[in-house]
């Protein structure tokens, strides 16, 4: 009798330990939302890194566009050669009065937005749309980014109201990198006089920028000012 129920007692407890050893689905269930929930949010953190470092990668595409095509610029500024290299008998004629978005200055660039080529073209600067830039295709690191060029006024100014006994300032000032401030805009910056010799030249690269809701496109703009060589002034 001792013995039978030593054994019950063995089994008994045998049992016991069996039910107790392993893991219930509840539990099983609770581990895996745990799990799902921790991997879903490292997809998200990644996914938002990975937006961040795509638009921070097309605004310094952008800004260094900017940047090269307002080099070209000045460049030609300096070989007089807007709108090409002019002839050695004329080289001392004006040419800066091309450097316009007007049709009658014969202005080499156009006001709308141009996609971004391969080449500048032939007269050596980008967002003209002269046939040798649209016939070099489209650049593949710029895909959906577009440019222009605007040629504004340098004389139009507003009250200085920091200093209001001071000299007025330019209507444009300090806007370069003022994304709120639309320098395309002739009521904030207005187009240039045929006769001007002082310019303003705003270079604007728009391109496109993931946000969580889809896609917009946003703008760089740059500026400087750029003179009339003297010798074309005194039409020497």
């Amino acid at each position: 009798m001792k013995t039978r129920a030593v054994t019950h007692t063995v089994r008994r407890i045998r049992r016991q330990r069996a039910r107790q050893s392993g893991v219930t689905l509840i539990e099983l269930i609770l581990a895996l939302m745990i799990l799902f929930v921790g991997m879903f949010g490292a997809l998200a953190f990644m996914s938002i890194a990975l937006t961040s470092s795509l638009n921070a990668n097309k605004l310094l595409l952008a800004r260094n566009l900017a940047e090269e095509t307002l080099n070209q610029i000045v460049m030609i500024r300096e070989m007089n050669a807007f709108g090409g290299i002019p002839s050695p008998e004329n080289r001392n004629g004006n040419t800066f009065r091309r450097l316009s978005n007007r049709p009658d200055s014969d202005g080499i660039f156009p006001l709308a937005f141009q996609p971004v080529y391969n080449s500048p073209g032939s007269d050596m600067i980008r967002a003209t749309g002269d046939t040798a830039e649209v016939g070099s295709g489209l650049d593949p690191r710029y895909e959906s980014f577009s440019i222009r060029v605007l040629v504004r006024t340098s004389d139009a100014t507003v009250p200085n109201l920091g200093n209001p006994t001071g000299p007025p300032l330019p209507i444009c000032f300090d806007r370069e990198y003022d994304n709120e401030y639309d320098l395309g805009n002739t009521g904030n910056c207005p187009e240039e006089g045929i006769g001007d010799t002082v310019k303003r030249v705003v270079v604007q690269v728009r391109y496109p920028f993931t946000r969580a809701n889809g896609s917009a496109l946003r703008t760089v703009q740059i500026m400087t000012l750029l003179t009339q060589p003297p010798s074309q002034i005194r039409g020497i």
